[in-house]
């Protein structure tokens, strides 16, 4: 075999650039640390072989190409790999392949940016079918990866199942191949086998359908022979039945054509009182007409009252609100007119008072000049230098003096200060005083004018209250006859529903016996009601019986069901109503007990005491049964209650004590049902229209409720307005009492102040003259220092040459000070009255305005409220007027109503005559329809059933199936005799039979008794021909099967052959991919042994483990798992999944080594498949591929253990070269080392 000599590689995933990795010998290992590449290698050998890309760990060929972008270039720019800045576009992996002759060949794949592939076999591009060939001429399988061992198969191989072993073995085999043809030849096969279990199960049933068709046949013709004889019969009975119905046709036609002409005459009269009535109501509709329209018009009068009434209620209101409202603004008019003239006094006043200030400041400024003349003498600078030694003595003589007067002086000020401070309190205090008298008068007279207002509105509330309770007694008053009127009228409208129920109970009651008559007419086998056919024995028992029989009192008492069938479908189709049946011949007759006819005294059977005719004896047996008939009620506990008898006890008053112990009462008995004639009918129409008029004219009273709420609402607003008023009023004497209070207490303010301000002013006179004194004593102090000074400047003292220096400016400054304060504080409250003014001089226009306005309304209110009372007294006048032409219309149109009530009963008489004339009529024409009927039914019989009647005339193709006549509601509307002759054609009476084959006797007897022993003979045929129910279709039946018989025998032939086509094509697969499994499988199964005890001996276990497969299903073992067993040394025998991970590794690289034994490859890369064993375990994997590495056999095992790759013949180490970002490879020979060691 070959063997792999080198690995090239360029720009394939961690490996940029073009690099050569090799070469490789027998046993080589490739180490390296982890993220250097080693697994990329793997991946490079595997791609290389044109393993898919789904096994390299990438989904796509683009991510096989080395990526650029992580290069890294140093600070001179020359990394590797500069020279191209981009990314490559392809990368690709060339395997250098030796084979046995000793020729190269170079496997290429080329990996494109475009995620394709490209395949060169020593640089010439082939298809990868080519490729692949070339591959598997070496004996390396792609499909079945005999060259691999990826990262992670051992531990997988360890853990798989048997059925994942088999598919592993049918990978390696190449029976897998077979799956796809061997599943749809099976399919197949399964199919055309079950096509002719088919076919023979359709070829059994045939042959036995033959054998039963042909004991049918003979059953067959022995029934067509008993069917003619009973055909024979039913013609001689349809010939006897068509005879007497034609004879019964003939009769009842002569009586009903004289019904017929007493029913046109009859008519005639009606038509002429119908247009008499029709007349009379249009009459009556024009009189009611003029009659509505007088109503409506009164109507409108009447609600335009009602509307005009709150308008006149509104304006008077308006009308007394305005003039309160004059009277309350000329009051405050005069009150602010009042004020105003005040106002103006003061302000005049004050005006005064600062013309008079005026007037004395320029007499002062007047005067300034000649005093300012007087300036006094002028002092040299000596005499200025001897008048402040002067002054400094003077004040070294007077220290005490001049003290206290300093301290006098500040005293003085301040006593003055606080007497303008009492002075101005006082003041204050005296004007809030007046303010207080005036605020007191104000609300005096607003208090007078709130309580007049109080006495006013409670005058208006009484009013109201009064007229409000005239309201609501008028409309108890109407509330009360209203009511009176409704209970009247209700009980007039009973009155009438009860005798319209009796007239309708009556009309039914009359409809029905006519039904029930017409029923026996047409139906022999109808008795009649049940009351009608027995009766109690004595009279006081009809109670007790009438509960006893309930409401089987109108049933109707008949001979059989079929009988009870027809007269249902009789009484739907003439929509008579509903009606209870009781066929004689299928009652359920309960059983007498004798016991009960001689129980007790006073107590019978309900049936001992009825009367009836002896063929009725069983219905009166089925409605009466058990029950007991009692004189009294305490006979009927006795029986129920003490004795516990379990049965139904009726008293003579009606009273029943039920089976279940419920008692329930009887009936009053004492007043029969009334019965009304035309005439109460009449009266009580009269009396409901009457009744409904009054209440018609109430509802016109009941609208004065608007006048009620209007009222309550008044009543409601003027209680209202009495609540505020009120509130006012308390809080006017509220304020009027704090306004005494506090002019009390400003009364007492003033007395205090009046007090405090004088002994302030006594305070300062006693400051000023104590000065006065001092100031004195000091002038003869200042007298007898500043003598020469005095003498020489010519003055008497030195005070006058102050006062003329220095005294009199400043006494200009203060004079002129206090006369600009007295002036601001005059111009302040000037200017403050004056706005006074103002506002009291416009609250004075608007009130003259308000006053002037509210007069201008309330005289135009005054002229509405004329115009309104002319008008709503000319619509008074109009309404009285109306009523009277209302009134009038009323009379005539009642008196058209008499008239057509009158024309309406007569009409009624007539139409029940002409309707009993129809009536009649109908019975006749419904039994020549019901004669008719069963004659067309009987020619259909035999239409349908093909019955050959022998005829004289026409065919019975003449004969129609469906009817071709009018239906009943068409003939409806046709006049009588036409309805009459149409009902009795059609196309199969010009049908005449031959009824010579009847005899004499036949002829004369139609009695019943000889129908029935038609029918009889007739059914008892019947029944023994349906007892034999033959397959009449055999005889044909036979021949078709015969032929199908035939026809399933060839079918059945050529399903057998293609089942057995089918099975030789499947079982000749079949055996080629047995074949190929099982001699994989004895391969493996033969080796897998002697390489586990390869893997497993050791010098202390030199014979090693033991491994052997077996079979789950030994003829399709593809179909079924493989079990896998290993037994380690010195181990029993277990399960795999019981092993270590290492025995199972172990265990697994057996597996694998024993596998790629067949037809093995001339390399195996094995990728890190030591990462699960222990060193022990690492060094026996070692020696095995030690052991069988050759020529002829390569191992290239990637690794991480030193203990395996230390016993390699070389080494190809992987590093990662991160200037470039790129793996690196490097290549070592260890034999050359081994002799050294």
């Amino acid at each position: 075999m070959g063997r792999l000599i080198r690995i090239e590689i360029e720009n394939f995933k961690s490996y940029k650039g073009h690099q050569i990795i090799g070469p490789f010998h027998k046993f080589t290992s490739v180490i390296g640390p982890n993220g250097s590449g080693k697994s990329n290698l793997m991946d490079a050998i595997s791609f290389v072989l044109g393993v898919h890309s789904m096994h390299l760990r990438s989904q796509n060929l683009k991510d096989m190409i080395y990526r650029s972008s992580a290069l890294q270039q140093t600070d001179d720019n020359n990394a590797v790999g500069s020279t191209n800045s981009r990314s490559p576009r392809s990368a690709y992996v060339m395997a250098v392949y030796e084979n046995n002759q000793g020729n190269e060949i170079k496997f290429k794949r080329v990996a494109r940016q475009s995620g394709q592939s490209e395949y060169y076999i020593n640089n010439a591009q082939v298809p990868y079918s080519e490729y692949n060939e070339a591959l598997e001429k070496e004996n390396i399988l792609v499909k079945a990866k005999n060259f691999l061992v990826f990262q992670g198969d051992v531990e997988y191989v360890a853990s798989q199942d048997p059925k994942e072993l088999t598919r592993l073995i049918e990978q390696i085999s190449g029976s897998w191949e077979f799956k796809e043809e061997y599943d749809r030849l099976k399919l197949e096969q399964e199919r055309a086998i079950e096509r002719s279990a088919h076919a023979f199960n359709k070829k059994r049933n045939t042959a036995a359908e033959i054998k039963v068709y042909q004991a049918q046949k003979a059953d067959a013709e022995k029934f067509e022979t008993l069917a003619h004889e009973r055909r024979q019969l039913v013609i001689q009975y349809l010939l006897w039945k068509l005879y007497h119905v034609e004879q019964k046709t003939h009769s009842l036609e002569g009586e009903a054509n004289g019904k017929r002409i007493a029913a046109n005459g009859a008519t005639d009269d009606q038509n002429l009182l119908e247009e008499k009535f029709k007349e009379a109501r249009k009459e009556k509709a024009l009189i009611h007409r003029e009659r509505t329209k007088k109503e409506l018009q009164t109507k409108k009068i009447k609600t335009d009252l009602d509307e005009q009434r709150p308008s006149s209620i509104s304006i008077t209101e308006k009308i007394t609100h305005l003039e309160k409202k004059l009277t309350q603004t000329k009051q405050n008019g005069e009150r602010v007119k009042r004020d105003h003239d005040q106002q103006i006094q003061v302000v005049k006043t004050l005006g005064s008072d600062l013309e008079k200030l005026g007037t004395v400041v320029q007499s002062y400024e007047a005067s300034l000049p000649v005093s300012s003349l007087m300036q006094g003498p002028t002092l040299t600078p000596e005499q200025l230098t001897e008048y402040d030694a002067c002054k400094q003595q003077v004040s070294i003589r007077s220290v005490e003096e001049g003290a206290q007067l300093q301290t006098l002086e500040r005293q003085q000020k301040l006593e003055y200060e606080n007497v303008e401070h009492k002075k101005s309190k006082l003041d204050e205090s005296k004007t809030r005083l007046s303010q207080l008298a005036e605020d007191k008068r104000q609300t005096t007279e607003d208090g007078n004018a709130l309580t007049a207002d109080f006495e006013d509105v409670t005058k208006q509330l009484e009013i109201r209250r009064q007229e409000l309770m005239s309201l609501e007694q008028e409309r108890k008053t109407v509330h009360q006859k209203e009511v009176e009127l409704n209970e009247k009228l209700q009980e007039t409208l009973n009155k009438l529903l009860e005798a319209k129920t009796e007239q309708r109970e009556s009309e039914k009651e009359i409809k029905f016996r006519e039904s029930l008559a017409m029923m026996k007419q047409i139906f022999p086998g109808v008795h009649g009601k049940l009351a009608d056919l027995c009766r109690p024995t004595q009279r006081k028992y009809d109670e007790a019986l009438a509960v006893i029989l309930g409401r089987n009192m109108d049933a109707i008492v008949v001979e059989d069901q079929k009988t009870a069938i027809d007269c249902i479908q009789y009484m739907r189709e003439q929509r008579v109503g509903a009606a209870t049946f009781l066929p004689l011949n299928t009652l359920r007759i309960p059983v007498i007990n004798d016991r009960f006819r001689n129980y007790t005294r006073g107590a019978r059977l309900a049936f001992d005491v009825v009367n009836y005719e002896k063929q009725f004896e069983p219905v009166v047996q089925y409605v009466c049964g058990n029950a007991l008939i009692c004189d009294n009620l305490k006979i009927a506990k006795q029986i129920c209650y003490e004795k516990k008898e379990d049965v139904r006890v009726v008293t003579l008053d009606g009273t029943v004590i039920h089976r279940s112990g419920l008692m329930t009462g009887g009936r009053s008995g004492s007043q029969g049902p009334k019965r009304w004639s035309q005439r109460d009918v009449e009266g009580l129409t009269r009396t409901r229209d009457k009744l409904l008029a009054d209440l018609n004219e109430l509802s016109k009273h009941k609208r004065m409720g608007s006048a009620e709420e209007i009222a309550k609402s008044d009543c409601a607003g003027l209680e209202n307005q009495l609540g505020i008023l009120q509130d006012e009023i308390t809080t006017a004497k509220r304020k009027l009492d704090g306004i005494k209070d506090e002019a009390r207490h400003v009364q007492e303010e003033i007395s205090r102040g009046e007090q405090a301000y004088q002994e302030a002013k006594v305070k300062l006179d006693e400051v000023d003259a104590t000065i006065s004194q001092i100031k004195q004593t000091i002038a003869l102090v200042e007298d007898q220092v500043f003598a020469n000074l005095c003498a020489q400047i010519g003055i008497s003292n030195i005070r006058e040459y102050e006062l003329q220096q220095f005294g009199l400016p400043q006494e200009v400054t203060e004079r002129r000070s206090q006369f600009a304060a007295q002036r601001s504080r005059l111009e302040a409250q000037l200017s403050f009255e004056k706005e006074q003014l103002k506002e009291l001089s416009e609250r004075l226009e608007k009130l003259e305005r308000v006053y002037a306005n509210d007069t201008a309304s309330l005289t135009q209110l005054q002229t509405e409220k004329v115009a309104l009372n002319d008008n709503i007294q000319k619509m008074k006048v109009d309404f009285e007027k109306l009523n009277a032409d209302l009134e009038q219309q009323k009379d005539l149109e009642n008196g058209k109503q008499q008239e057509i009530n009158q024309l309406r009963h007569d009409l009624e008489i007539k139409g029940k005559d002409v309707e009993n004339y129809l009536k009649e009529m109908a019975k006749f024409e419904t039994e020549i329809e019901k004669v008719h009927s069963e004659r067309v039914t009987i020619f259909r019989k035999c239409k349908l059933e093909d019955i050959e009647l022998p005829l004289i005339r026409g065919s019975m193709d003449d004969v129609l199936v469906e009817e071709s006549h009018a239906t009943v509601e068409d003939s409806n509307a046709m006049d009588v005799d036409e309805f009459s002759q149409r009902s009795i054609r059609s196309t199969d009476w010009m049908v005449e039979v031959d009824f010579s084959r009847l005899g004499s006797e036949q002829k004369d007897n139609g009695d019943t008794s000889l129908e029935r022993e038609f029918q009889d003979e007739i059914k008892r045929r019947g029944e023994e021909i349906d007892q034999m129910a033959p397959n009449l279709k055999a005889i044909d039946r036979l021949e078709g099967i015969e032929q199908q018989s035939k026809d399933n025998e060839e079918e059945f032939n050529i399903a057998r052959k293609e089942a057995k086509k089918a099975k030789e094509k499947f079982n000749l697969v079949k055996q080629k991919r047995y074949k190929r499994f099982y001699d994989a499988f004895s391969h493996i199964s033969e080796r897998i042994d002697q390489v586990y005890k390869d893997l497993t001996k050791s010098r202390v276990y030199p014979l090693g483990g033991t491994a052997y497969l077996t079979l789950e299903d030994s003829d399709e073992p593809y179909l079924e798992g493989i079990k896998y067993h290993a037994m380690p040394p010195t181990k029993r025998f277990r399960d795999m999944e019981k092993l270590s991970g290492g025995e199972k590794s172990v265990a697994a690289l057996a597996l694998l080594f024993a596998i790629h034994s067949y037809q093995p490859s001339p390399f195996f890369v094995l990728d890190e498949v030591d990462a699960a064993l222990d060193n022990s375990n690492v060094s026996m994997v070692a020696n095995y591929i030690r052991e069988h590495c050759s020529n002829q056999f390569q191992f290239i095992v990637i690794s991480l253990k030193s203990t395996l790759y230390e016993k390699a013949e070389s080494l190809v180490g992987i590093y990662r070269d991160q200037d470039v970002n790129s793996s690196k490879t490097l290549t070592l020979m260890l034999d050359q080392y081994q002799p050294q060691q």
